[in-house]
């Protein structure tokens, strides 16, 4: 038996898992919708995994004219050569009517 007979296969899976990728918005419950971001062997710091994964977030209210708020970080804490995972939960809020500008009162 050759020692590196398997050695393409292996090669190509490890490709495979240093993947990261990012989950399609699902929904989370009554006005919550829930996206998470997996760094997989990708190296990224929790601070640029977490804003990644909040601005699909954002990005997913602002396609639908909303804004993204109340949004609850949470990650898998992981630590080494274990993969990265961020999770958020937001919800999406109709944009603030625009005020009056200053100095005009509203009729």
């Amino acid at each position: 038996m050759k020692p590196l007979r398997h050695l393409p296969l292996l090669s190509c899976l490890l490709l495979l898992s240093a993947c990261s990728s990012i989950s399609e918005v699902t929904p989370a419950g009554k006005d919550q919708y829930r996206v998470s971001y997996n760094a997989g062997m990708r190296a990224m710091t929790w601070v640029e995994l977490k804003n990644a994964t909040r601005d699909r977030a954002k990005a997913y209210c602002e396609a639908q004219g909303q804004r993204m708020v109340r949004p609850e970080v949470t990650s898998n804490h992981a630590t080494g050569l274990m993969p990265k995972e961020a999770i958020v939960t937001f919800s999406c809020e109709a944009l603030p009517e625009p005020s009056a500008p200053a100095g005009k009162a509203a009729s």
